[in-house]
C-alpha cells in the first residue's frame, strides 16, 4: 500500500486520508490520472489540474476539493463574497423552517436566477488561520458564501452543538475542538458524506445524529446559491420569508 508519510502540508494530508479512505472507488475510476495520484502521495506536487480531473473520480465537487488541497480557488470556483449583510447562511436559516414543497419551490427560484460573476479577486477573509481541520470546515461554509461562525445553520440542519458565534469561531486556530457532533454537522450542511469528511479531518463523524427532514435539499440550495450577488440574496430570502 502506498505510503503517505511524505505528505506535509496540511491540505495535501487531509486529501491523502481522503484518497486512503477511498482507494476501493479510486481503483476502478481514476485511471488516466493514476500515474500522478501516485506521485501525490509519494511526495509529488499537487496541481491543480490534477485536482480537476480527480474530483468528479471521488464524487466531490471540484471546489470544495481544492479547499481540503489547501489550494487557492481559481476564478471559475469562487464562490460570492461581499454580500453583506445577507449570506447564503441567512437563506438556509429561513429555509430549514419551510415545508418540503416550499422549500421546493425556492430551491427552484435559486436555480433559475442568472449567473453573475462574482467579484475578482475575492475579499480576503477577516480571519483566517493556518489549514487546520477546524480552519478547513470554516473555509468549507465560505467556499458557499456561509459566514463561518453560523451555530444556528449547523444547529438548525445538522443537529450541531449549540454555541456561541465565538466558540465556533475559535475552531479556526484550534482553540475549540473539532468533535464527532461537529464533523457530522458540517457534513450535513455541506452535503458531503460525514464518513468522507470523517476520512479528511481525521476525527469520527457522531453515531446515529439527528439530522433535519430535508437535510440534502437544504445543502443544495446552499450549493445553488454560493454565487448569488447580494440583490439576489435579498430576492430569495424575501421569497423565503413569506413561504410557509
Amino acid at each position: 500500500m502506498t505510503t503517505l508519510a511524505p505528505m506535509e502540508a496540511e491540505g495535501e494530508a487531509a486529501l491523502g486520508r481522503l484518497l486512503a479512505y477511498r482507494r476501493p472507488k479510486l481503483a476502478a475510476t481514476a485511471g488516466t490520472v493514476r500515474p500522478e495520484l501516485k506521485e501525490v502521495l509519494q511526495g509529488g506536487a499537487l496541481t491543480d489540474a490534477l485536482v480537476r480531473r480527480l474530483a468528479p473520480a471521488l464524487g466531490w465537487r471540484t471546489a470544495d476539493l481544492f479547499v481540503i488541497a489547501g489550494l487557492d480557488l481559481p476564478r471559475d470556483l469562487v464562490p460570492a463574497n461581499g454580500t453583506k449583510p445577507w449570506d447564503v447562511g441567512s437563506i438556509l436559516e429561513k429555509a430549514a423552517r419551510l415545508a418540503p414543497q416550499s422549500l421546493r419551490r425556492l430551491h427552484e427560484f435559486v436555480r433559475s436566477l442568472p449567473e453573475r460573476p462574482p467579484a475578482w479577486p475575492p475579499a480576503l477573509p477577516r480571519h483566517a488561520y493556518p489549514l487546520g481541520p477546524g480552519e478547513m470546515m470554516l473555509r468549507l461554509l465560505r467556499n458557499r458564501n456561509i459566514r463561518p461562525y453560523s451555530p444556528k445553520v449547523l444547529y438548525f440542519i445538522g443537529n450541531g452543538p449549540i454555541v456561541s458565534h465565538s466558540t465556533m469561531a475559535m475552531l479556526g486556530p484550534g482553540r475549540t475542538k473539532l468533535t464527532p457532533q461537529y464533523v457530522t454537522a458540517f457534513a450535513t450542511v455541506l452535503g458531503i458524506p460525514a464518513d468522507e469528511l470523517a476520512a479528511v479531518t481525521g476525527v469520527a463523524a457522531a453515531v446515529d445524529p439527528m439530522l433535519h427532514g430535508n437535510h440534502a435539499e437544504l445543502a443544495e440550495l446552499a450549493w445553488a446559491a454560493r454565487r448569488l450577488d447580494g440583490n439576489q440574496l435579498a430576492e430569495a430570502l424575501e421569497l423565503a420569508t413569506e413561504l410557509r
